[in-house]
């Protein structure tokens, strides 16, 4: 009889957590697709495609000269001087993005847009004003920013309707939890291992993706 009992419970339990997650499948199919007809008219301007390219490639300049210095010298950090400020390429990315998509949008305000924008500059300014994550608060505040800006990169490509937005932006999302992953991986794995540079270096990195990948979209959007 007993053995019946938690036979019975073990189904019940099953059929509860299918039920939650279908449940939750079914919201969040529900907002992409409610979001995704609310999109229709964004970066419908002639000149919008024009104005997103030059967006994506500012940001991939910002992050490109220590990329391209990695890739050449492999990670020495030479780069880091005592006048360099670490993050100060986020902070400024951040902040062209709220602006130039606020100009784009104008009267509308594209709020995952300008998010996204904020996260890359609260990301910036946590390694401003904390470069090695010292408080025992910064690691787990800077891996929920980058976590953030990665799921809002990829709701941008599951929701917008215009344009292969999931190629470019959802991709780019993805490659931002991989960005995190390594670096956790990697402190916890590698001796000797430099944490201030890898922090700066992920945040560029991340930065230059994500200028290729609007620079891509907005090439999308005027072949569409």
């Amino acid at each position: 009889m007993s053995r019946k009992v938690r036979i019975g419970r073990a189904s019940l339990r099953r059929l509860l957590v299918r039920g939650a997650t279908s449940g939750i499948a079914a919201h969040v199919v529900r907002a992409v697709t409610t979001h995704h007809d609310r999109t229709s008219g964004r970066f419908g301007a002639p000149a919008d495609w024009r104005r997103l390219c030059a967006l994506g490639a500012m940001l991939s300049g910002l992050a490109g000269l220590p990329v391209a210095s990695f890739l050449v010298g492999g990670l020495t950090g030479d780069y880091l001087t005592d006048d360099y400020l670490t993050g100060l390429a986020s902070i400024v990315g951040g902040l062209l993005q709220v602006l130039l998509i606020l100009r784009i949008g104008s009267p509308d305000v594209y709020g995952d847009w300008v998010s996204l924008g904020m996260l890359d500059a609260c990301l910036g300014m946590l390694l401003t004003f904390d470069p090695g994550l010292a408080l025992w608060t910064s690691p787990a505040l800077f891996a929920l920013l980058l976590a953030a800006s990665s799921l809002v990169r990829i709701w941008i490509g599951l929701t917008l309707a215009t344009g292969s937005a999931f190629t470019w932006l959802g991709t780019s999302g993805l490659m931002g939890f991989f960005l995190l992953l390594w670096l956790v991986g990697a402190t916890h794995a590698l001796s000797g291992f430099d944490r201030l540079i890898a922090l700066d270096l992920v945040l560029r990195v991340d930065l230059f993706l994500r200028g290729a990948a609007i620079v891509g979209f907005g090439l999308s959007l005027s072949r569409g």
